[in-house]
């Protein structure tokens, strides 16, 4: 039996602060509106070192984030989408992930 309590504790509930900062902030960089990086700590509550960890762990998953001295902004050098969590997956990427062959009993049965 799985422990409801787990679920709700608000221990467990941090990584979802992460993401949705993530997600704000990829808002901010794709509007370049982040201002510099004292501003953008400001706009995020975080500790300037704190934005810049942000930026690095975001680097680090492939982001091509630079900094504008001119505009005093992040900005994508190109266009990146940033996706975090879960999606069903629709025919043809099923087929893929099971080599071509869609489990039709398990559309019928979930």
């Amino acid at each position: 039996m799985v422990n409801s309590i787990y679920f709700i504790n608000p221990k467990n509930m941090i990584l979802t602060k992460y993401f949705e900062r993530f997600d704000r902030l990829h808002g901010m960089i794709r509007r370049k509106a982040t201002g510099s990086p004292a501003e953008l700590a400001v706009k995020l509550d975080l500790s300037e070192r704190a934005v810049f960890e942000y930026i690095r762990a975001m680097r680090e998953m492939g982001a091509p984030i630079s900094f504008c001295p001119h505009r005093r902004s992040y900005y994508y050098e190109r266009e990146v989408r940033f996706e975090m969590g879960f999606r069903e997956l629709n025919d043809d990427e099923i087929s893929k992930v099971e080599g071509g062959n869609v489990n039709v009993v398990s559309k019928i049965f979930y």
